[in-house]
């Protein structure tokens, strides 16, 4: 049997992408942490395409009345393969001085949290293995 098949491990490795982005994002968010006006991205949930898909019924475009607003694109962007939205909210905590808005111990506990869970991931799909070699075995008696 092909671990490769099952629809748990084809999970299991989704939230592994998952959790790797979030901690390349988190990174990227800790190397700009002096950068002026930076603020962090985030990567999300990875149904928030469809799920926001389904709540703009009516199609809404977004319009630019100044040359210096940002477009969709500068807000929203993917992942490097493109499966994950990666975008910058609202800040919810006072910026520095030169508008940067990177908390580094909130981006070390967010890359130190993605790491714990791909790690949980391979336990799982170890155990998913173990399983799976255990159940083809041959039983002599």
């Amino acid at each position: 049997m092909d671990l490769n098949n099952l629809h748990v491990v084809d999970l299991i490795k989704k939230n592994m992408r998952y959790q790797a982005a979030k901690e390349r994002v988190a990174a990227e968010n800790i190397a700009n942490s002096t950068t002026p006006k930076y603020l962090p991205k985030e990567v999300a949930e990875p149904d928030f395409k469809n799920a926001l898909a389904e709540v703009q019924t009516p199609k809404l475009e977004m319009v630019t009345t100044n040359a210096k607003h940002l477009t969709h694109d500068d807000a929203v962007t993917k992942t490097e393969d493109g499966e994950f939205v990666v975008y910058t909210p609202k800040p919810t905590s006072p910026l520095t001085i030169d508008g940067n808005g990177v908390i580094i111990e909130d981006q070390l506990n967010q890359a130190n949290k993605a790491s714990g869970e791909y790690n949980r991931m391979i336990t799982i799909y170890n155990s998913y293995q173990n399983m799976i070699k255990n159940a083809n075995t041959k039983i002599n008696i």
